[in-house]
């Protein structure tokens, strides 16, 4: 299998013990049970995502992502969220409901990752995470939840929260204001 060095990676039982000490903080904050099956597979750099939870509940992260604390830390914990999304599909989801996956889960992500460090007694400044945050590839989509929100006037842990709780039905209707924000700023863009 392309980008996989196998089961019996070196970097394997590490980054599962890292994981399995995350899950129980992450469904703690997030109030939802996880459905990661204890199974990380160690990519090589030639798997094109830095992690990816898989249908089957297990979980791969690339290796050079593995050996950057900055990189390992956010990915587990993202890819944690993963398996605690209500609207996570097994299946192939529309590349839409993808990145509206990716950008909660990201945000989420942001918005949990100091407590879920410190509780699992990791200790990095948040410092180290701001140039992965500003360079992700779903802002967009998180600038246009953003705008969301604040319109609805939401909290923003809760806010977060309710759409990672909601199954990919629910979360559906929750999403079309902010689709209609999303090509409201694509066409300022525009002009």
């Amino acid at each position: 299998m392309s980008g996989e060095r196998g089961l019996d990676h070196p970097l394997r039982p590490a980054a599962e013990a890292d994981l399995a000490r995350l899950i129980p903080h992450i469904e703690r904050l997030s109030g939802l049970w996880s459905h990661w099956r204890g199974v990380v597979l160690v990519r090589d750099v030639a798997y094109p995502f830095s992690g990816q939870k898989h249908g089957w509940c297990g979980i791969s992260l690339r290796e050079d992502v593995l050996l950057d604390a900055t990189l390992r830390w956010r990915t587990m914990i993202h890819e944690g969220l993963h398996s605690v999304s209500g609207a996570f599909s097994p299946g192939r989801p529309d590349p839409m409901s993808r990145r509206w996956e990716e950008a909660i889960v990201e945000q989420m992500q942001r918005l949990l990752r100091q407590r879920v460090l410190r509780a699992a007694g990791v200790e990095m400044d948040d410092e180290v995470f701001l140039s992965a945050d500003n360079e992700h590839g779903y802002n967009l989509f998180i600038r246009a939840l953003e705008a969301h929100r604040r319109r609805q006037g939401a909290e923003i842990e809760a806010f977060y929260l309710g759409l990672l709780r909601a199954d990919a039905a629910g979360r559906a209707g929750m999403l079309v204001a902010a689709t209609r924000a999303l090509r409201v700023q694509r066409w300022q863009e525009l002009l």
